[in-house]
């Protein structure tokens, strides 16, 4: 009898036990976790939400590093003065000692002879000393002194060379003109003798028809000549002169544009 009632206090206490629903401290607790640990949904603030980020303390004390210093302004030091624009050169007369004549007018360009026929293998003429006709008058000087001719002076838009070589004769006297504009526009090459020697006259002459072909004017002056030959397609003339001026003999040789 008392081991009949023992068995049914068992299984009520065990149907009681099943119908009757655990704490919830003891629904929310997992495995791994340490009881007492989870905070119930209701006690967070703000209802869990996270306070928005405005509300957050940007600044942390003691955690804060100071800003780098500002490096001072660097003062630039003084500006490279422009460089100054090249100068024209200054007038300076011919070496004392050295005989220049005065500058002989270029005979100018004498107009084409009726029937006459341009020679087609001559060359223009459009260069002396290797500088175009045309170049302003200190970039004229700057080349002749850069390639170490004989510069005895310049002055009034006229260089005066000395020694130089042209078709195959030494000159002791050169005149380069340019014109009011400062350009480059002619050339004069001058060989004075005691005696006359005319045999440089006709080699030059007979060298500059095998170039440029028969003159276009032959003139008699006096005891002289005065030739002129056409360039090639009409561009630029050459001349060559024979006078005696004084007690010289003069052969003088001319390119112009």
């Amino acid at each position: 009898m008392k081991k009949t009632l023992l068995n049914f206090i068992m299984v009520w206490i065990l149907l009681v036990a099943l119908v009757v629903p655990a704490p919830l401290s003891a629904q929310r607790h997992r495995p791994g976790k340490k009881p007492g640990t989870e905070r119930p949904e209701g006690n967070r603030p703000n209802g869990g939400n996270r306070p928005p980020h405005g509300n957050k303390p940007q600044h942390r004390p003691g955690n804060e590093r100071p800003a780098p210093p500002r490096k001072p302004d660097r003062h630039p030091g003084p500006s490279r003065p422009a460089r100054p624009p090249h100068p024209n050169h200054p007038s300076r007369p011919p070496r004392p000692g050295v005989h220049h004549r005065p500058p002989r007018p270029v005979p100018p360009r004498p107009a084409p002879p009726r029937g006459y026929r341009p020679y087609m293998p001559a060359p223009a003429i459009s260069s002396v000393f290797g500088i175009a006709f045309g170049t302003l008058f200190n970039s004229v000087l700057n080349y002749l002194e850069g390639n170490n001719y004989i510069v005895d002076g310049y002055a009034d838009n006229v260089i005066y060379v000395a020694d130089v070589i042209e078709l195959g004769y030494n000159w002791p006297y050169a005149t380069l003109y340019c014109d009011a504009a400062g350009r480059l526009a002619s050339a004069q090459y001058v060989y004075l003798s005691s005696y006359d020697n005319s045999s440089r006259y006709g080699s030059l002459y007979r060298r500059l028809c095998s170039t440029y072909g028969p003159p276009v004017s032959q003139v008699r002056r006096g005891a002289g000549y005065e030739v002129v030959w056409y360039g090639g397609s009409g561009r630029g003339y050459v001349s060559l002169e024979y006078v005696l001026e004084g007690a010289d003999y003069c052969t003088i040789l001319s390119f112009s544009n």
